[in-house]
């Protein structure tokens, strides 16, 4: 009887520290989620906003980003060729509408300007109702918060204020870097944004755009496949921040902390392997990659004027686009 007693007692013990071991993980989950809380940017602060973030990007140059959208409306078979993926692509993005960009900023040293600081544009233009979705996506999204009738009332307003976000964010004389993770969708978005079109009809179209807007860009999936212990980047970004053991804060499916979770995991790479920033690296986005390393190869392309002045120095304005 003892001996059964005492075998109780333990049990009870390992049960009540198993308790108390998840309450501890709750709180500092939940001090984690207060310190990371999104600045939610919609029409009425948007200025202000990219004044702030324009402020910052001298010390803070690095720019990890990600966006949210209404899903796929035309899916890719794994074993697509380049060609055909982008394809798919640009049929999707073409016809659908940007839902929300997250944007986080990041010194060399992986600090941000302060505890948890990350940004979500909100953009106005997608209505569940008429526009084309993947009803599973829209599910997640407002699962995930996402309130899109506040949208349509607050939010921006993705052709008028295009230019706006692009000077800001993506046409600034300093050494930026961006990040993303499997960013091709959210890099296409981006590029529909800023030239207020439908994508390049050609993939070397869409490279070089990628190269003339972004510059240094780094796709942290790419990236995995030659970091060993990463399953050669098959993996999505909450099982890469587990296999680099980092807790994500905030909530999934929300831009700005997807991309605040994104720029933690490229310094903490940078920390644990070597030389991910290397030439082979960078443009070069997971999904087209072998694309991308042959058109750096063989195509060269002409930056001067961006960032630009004045609307009609801007590069894109030169290749025909209407900006």
């Amino acid at each position: 009887g003892t001996a059964s007693e005492e075998r109780a007692r333990k049990r009870q013990r390992k049960r009540k520290k198993k308790r108390e071991s998840k309450r501890e993980k709750d709180k500092a989950t939940e001090r984690a989620v207060q310190q990371a809380m999104a600045i939610n940017v919609g029409k009425a602060n948007l200025v202000e906003q990219l004044e702030l973030i324009l402020s910052l990007r001298g010390s803070y140059p690095i720019v990890a980003i990600d966006t949210e959208f209404p899903g796929f409306i035309r899916d890719t078979p794994r074993n697509a060729t380049e060609e055909e993926r982008y394809n798919d692509v640009k049929h999707n993005v073409d016809n659908m509408h940007l839902i929300q960009l997250g944007v986080a900023l990041f010194d060399e040293g992986g600090n941000t300007p302060w505890p948890g600081c990350c940004w979500q544009f909100n953009f106005s233009d997608f209505d569940p109702d008429v526009d084309a979705s993947s009803p599973d996506s829209i599910e997640l999204l407002i699962q995930s918060g996402h309130d899109f009738q506040q949208n349509r009332r607050h939010g921006i307003d993705a052709q008028r204020c295009a230019y706006l976000v692009c000077v800001k964010l993506f046409c600034q004389p300093h050494s930026s870097k961006y990040i993303t993770f499997h960013g091709l969708y959210d890099v296409a978005f981006v590029i529909k944004m800023i030239t207020r079109g439908p994508l390049p009809n050609t993939l070397n179209e869409f490279s070089d755009l990628v190269r003339i807007i972004f510059g240094q860009i780094y796709d942290l999936k790419y990236i995995s496949r030659f970091c060993g212990g990463l399953r050669r980047g098959e993996i999505g970004l909450v099982g890469l921040s587990r296999l680099l053991d980092f807790e994500p804060v905030g909530i999934r499916h929300q831009a700005a902390y997807d991309s605040l979770l994104i720029g933690k995991l490229f310094n903490k790479m940078k920390q644990r392997r070597h030389n991910i920033e290397d030439d082979r690296s960078v443009s070069v986005l997971y999904g087209i990659e072998n694309r991308c390393v042959e058109n750096r190869r063989t195509r060269r392309i002409d930056r001067r004027g961006w960032p630009y002045p004045r609307r009609h120095r801007h590069p894109l304005a030169a290749m025909g686009w209407a900006v």
